[in-house]
C-alpha cells in the first residue's frame, strides 16, 4: 500500500541531488536553498511515496500560510516504478491528505508548443487530466519556460478562484519583488 511521509532536510537534500536533478532540466529546478528556506519557514512539503519501505515517488509542494489553494511544484516517479500507477495513486493521496487544508491544487505543466519534446509535455498534461486535473486557460512565463496551469480540485466543492492570480500571488510570496518582475508574466493567448 501506497503511503506518503514528510522527509527531513538530510532526506530533500539527497532528493534533490539525485532525483530531482536526474527528472527535470535545470530550468525548471529551483535551487535548493530556496526549497530548503521555504521548508524551514513551513511554506514548503517534501514527501515521499513509499511503498513499503521503498521509496517509489515524492512530491514537492509550495504551501502558503492562508491555504486555500496549493502549488504541486513536482512530482515524479522513480523510473524503475514507472507504469504501474504509482503516479496516479499519488495524486489521489495527496488529494485526501491536503483536502483539509486546501481546496485545490495548482500544477505548472510545460506549454506543449513551447517545449523541447511536445509529445512528453502532452503526455504529462494528459496525466494530470485523467488523475481528475482541470486544465484553465491561464499560461505563465517562468524564468523563460513557458507553462499552462491546471487545477486538481482537493474538496468536492473547490471555491471558485481567479487561477492567475493565484498563481501569480504565490510566486510573489516565493520570489523577490526583482525577480518576481523578471521572470514571471501571463501570456496571453
Amino acid at each position: 500500500m501506497l503511503t506518503l511521509r514528510a522527509l527531513g532536510e538530510a532526506q530533500t537534500r539527497l532528493l534533490y541531488e539525485h532525483q530531482l536533478a536526474r527528472d527535470f532540466p535545470p530550468s525548471e529546478l529551483r535551487p535548493l536553498s530556496a526549497i530548503l528556506s521555504m521548508r524551514r519557514a513551513g511554506l514548503y512539503d517534501v514527501l515521499g511515496a513509499y511503498d513499503g519501505g521503498e521509496m517509489v515517488g515524492y512530491a514537492l509542494l509550495y504551501c502558503p500560510k492562508e491555504g486555500g489553494v496549493l502549488l504541486l511544484d513536482y512530482l515524479a516517479v522513480e523510473p524503475h516504478a514507472r507504469s504501474r500507477g504509482i503516479g496516479t495513486t499519488m495524486l489521489s493521496l495527496l488529494k485526501d491528505h491536503y483536502a483539509p487544508r486546501a481546496d485545490a491544487l495548482l500544477i505548472e505543466c510545460e506549454r506543449p508548443k513551447a517545449a523541447r519534446d511536445e509529445a512528453e509535455a502532452r503526455r504529462r498534461i494528459r496525466f494530470y487530466l485523467l488523475g481528475g486535473a482541470e486544465l484553465t486557460r491561464v499560461r505563465i512565463w517562468l524564468f523563460e519556460v513557458q507553462y499552462s496551469i491546471l487545477v486538481l480540485p482537493c474538496s468536492q466543492t473547490p471555491r471558485s478562484e481567479d487561477w492567475a492570480e493565484a498563481i501569480l500571488s504565490m510566486y510573489r510570496q516565493m520570489l523577490s519583488p526583482r525577480l518576481f518582475a523578471q521572470n514571471v508574466r501571463l501570456i496571453r493567448s
